[in-house]
């Protein structure tokens, strides 16, 4: 018996629909009220086979691979429990009371249902009495009240959240303030917005990257992973609410190794597509693990997953490198998210002085306009605190020092976008050490006390200056002061009396720059994502796609205000022959250097796209005929002034280029391509290495 291989498939399904109607036969002929050679085999044979199933159901990371095997798990334990009730002469009842419960934990309320179901018709068959009513009715209300206690009910994702350091602070459902505002469903909101920005984070990877399903599981109290939400195809095949731990096959690989993992050949779908209830034909996955952001005492090795992000396809070469970083960032949007909901769930137990501190994060993450983001920050700061000055920058580059984005005052605004200079300055100070600047009387400093640079010290009157508060952002909002790197700007509060900044004040002002910091570097995340998706990997020019929107928008633009627009359609002449004579990378090459000297050509309102192939296009806003003939000629003769070198051999490398006017030449995006594309026939026709535009063709070359 212990050799016992239990039967898969259609055949097993069957062995336990045959053993579950042998079990009930017998308990209704009293087979058990006695030992004797066929109840212990029957007792053996469910023993056996629970066994087996409870097996694989613990393998499988506590979840049955179908709604049907939990249900069959649960129906043969159900008989078990019937078989020891009818053993003892059903003085083990009351038992039941205790089992239904935990039941219903494991195996779901249909399995808690179908237990119920069960012992209720065999107790009312097998034993009827006057007092059965009201052990049916406690068996019911026992299953119910006890199951739900267990089970939990809804708008419990803030209390899955892992904790985030080894001080093991309470879970966010702990966190949450008992007078929150709740909505009808008697959900927090703030919880409530929690859920919806995850899932508008998911839409957006959905958009970006091609898939199937997006699905995210968030590390729960116990350990283990609840399937938090899901963005799919095949919606009702996704195990939603499904509770897990990962032992094993693809997701395990990810917890142990701490990494993302693609796979282009997924096999084994039953044991690495776990989230699904169903076959479903995925041929590749991209799992990506979840970080917490660390606390200022964590070194980097401690941090713990709490969380999974996982794209798949029914694609074998859905995801690149390309995909790989968009899924990143995505994932990194979403820890931002949840440690934003964490620190202001914090906040409002610990600072009764910033009782608006939601509404703050509410609107500052509401948005992915970093203009709008820094006013409400510069706002906020004029609210909370009692200063003269109030300023804002961010750093541009090691090189080129720090921008001056924001003032507070109107009449200050002509300031705005100076450049700080990083020697000898407080904002350099800050931003090359990571860490904030404080003083109670700057005037008496004998060292850096110029704040931006002299000429924007004199123009915003700070000699007057006294009490100085210098924060910086941080990249990661870790607070990690040896990474120089890792400063994007800082916020400044500056007063002109000699009144010191307490250290509530300094406290308030970290937990603001905390925010701005993940909202910021959010937004700079959100425009680069954005970016990568609507760009060519090869020439770092827009993709055929959005050059089809931006022309129809442009068109659309110089209609509304009267406005010229002009199309260029270039070739790149004699590719095969480069990729003939010195192989597809010097081909790649040639395509890659023609994309830079476009970008190093154009204006920043111009648009530079990769038609396809060896072909190109720039859209010409605000540009007549004469502009584009002159922009064309800038490319063409950039283009000859860097020759390429394959194998030590020079290779000059041309375009031909065919040009076309809105509204001259055309009323619509089509019609305007239409007569570029025909533009650019006449200048390959005419010898290559040409520029013509639409207008000059003559009607006798027109007709050919």
């Amino acid at each position: 018996m212990t050799n016992m291989k239990l039967p898969g498939g259609v055949s097993g399904k069957v062995f336990t629909l045959l053993l579950s109607v042998l079990t009930l036969v017998f308990i209704y002929r009293g087979g058990f009220t006695s030992l004797n050679v066929f109840s212990i085999l029957v007792f053996l044979l469910l023993a056996s086979a629970i066994s087996y199933k409870t097996y694989s159901y613990v393998k499988n990371g506590m979840r049955s691979d179908s709604l049907y095997q939990r249900l069959e798990l649960t129906l043969l334990i159900t008989l078990l429990f019937e078989i020891i009730i009818e053993a003892f002469g059903n003085g083990l009842f009351p038992l039941a009371y205790i089992i239904l419960p935990i039941v219903t934990l494991y195996f779901g309320w249909i399995g808690g249902g179908l237990s119920l179901v069960i012992i209720s018709i065999i107790q009312i068959t097998r034993y009827p009495s006057s007092e059965l009513p009201y052990e049916i009715l406690l068996l019911i209300i026992s299953a119910s009240l006890l199951g739900f206690l267990v089970k939990g009910g809804k708008g419990r994702l803030s209390s899955y959240i892992f904790n985030r350091s080894s001080n093991n602070p309470p879970p966010l459902s702990g966190l949450i303030s008992a007078d929150a505002y709740k909505d009808e469903q008697n959900e927090a909101v703030n919880v409530k917005q929690l859920k919806t920005e995850i899932m508008d984070s998911m839409k957006i990877l959905g958009e970006l990257v091609p898939n199937h399903s997006v699905v995210l599981y968030l590390k729960m109290d116990d350990g283990m992973f609840l399937l938090s939400d899901a963005v799919s195809k095949t919606k009702d095949y996704i195990d939603r609410g499904q509770r897990l731990n990962f032992r094993g096959g693809y997701m395990g690989w990810v917890l142990k190794t701490k990494t993302q993992v693609l796979i282009t050949n997924v096999k084994n779908i039953r044991k690495n597509l776990i989230y699904y209830t169903r076959d479903v034909a995925i041929k590749s996955l991209l799992a990506t693990p979840l970080f917490m952001k660390p606390e200022k005492n964590l070194t980097e090795g401690v941090q713990e997953i709490f969380g999974l992000l996982i794209v798949d396809s029914l694609d074998p070469k859905a995801f690149g490198e390309k995909e790989k970083l968009i899924v990143s960032l995505i994932s990194e949007r979403i820890v931002e998210i949840i440690d934003r909901f964490q620190l202001s769930e914090k906040v409002k137990l610990s600072s009764k002085e910033l009782n608006s501190y939601y509404d703050f994060t509410q609107k500052l993450h509401s948005t992915q306009n970093a203009d709008v983001i820094m006013d409400h920050i510069i706002e906020t700061m004029e609210g909370l605190f009692e200063a003269d000055f109030f300023g804002l920058t961010i750093l541009e580059s090691e090189d080129q020092g720090s921008v001056l984005r924001r003032v507070n005052g109107e009449s200050r605004k002509h300031v705005e976008g100076s450049r700080i200079p990083h020697y000898n300055t407080l904002i350099g100070l800050v931003d090359d050490s990571g860490k904030y600047f404080y003083s109670d009387d700057l005037s008496s400093r004998s060292k850096f006390r110029s704040i931006f640079g002299k000429e924007i010290d004199f123009a915003l009157g700070m000699k007057n200056i006294k009490s100085i508060l210098i924060y910086p952002l941080f990249e990661n909002a870790s607070e990690q002061a040896d990474a120089e790197d890792n400063v994007i700007g800082c916020v400044i509060l500056a007063r002109k009396s000699k009144v010191p900044f307490s250290e509530g004040e300094i406290s308030l002002a970290k937990i603001i720059c905390s925010e701005a910091s993940k909202s910021i570097s959010a937004t700079f995340n959100y425009l680069m994502v954005k970016e990568l998706a609507i760009k060519d990997g090869l020439t770092g020019l827009y993709n055929h796609r959005h050059f089809q929107e931006m022309l129809t928008y442009t068109i659309a633009h110089s209609e509304r205000y009267s406005s010229q627009a002009s199309l260029l359609i270039m070739d790149l002449d004699d590719l095969k022959s480069i990729n003939d004579n010195h192989g597809h990378r010097a081909g790649d090459s040639a395509l890659s250097s023609v994309g830079t000297v476009i970008s190093q050509t154009l204006r920043k309102v111009d648009i530079p796209a990769r038609y396809g192939g060896d072909e190109f296009a720039v859209v010409l806003p605000n540009t007549d005929k004469r502009g584009s003939l002159i922009v064309a000629e800038k490319i063409r003769t950039n283009l000859k002034n860097i020759p390429l070198k394959f194998k030590g051999r020079e290779c000059i490398i041309t375009l031909s280029i065919g040009i076309a006017t809105y509204p001259e030449n055309g009323a619509d995006s089509e019609e305007l391509i239409e007569k570029a594309d025909r533009a650019l026939y006449e200048s390959k026709n005419g010898g290559k290495d040409k520029i013509t535009h639409f207008e000059d063709i003559s009607l006798e070359e027109l007709g050919t």
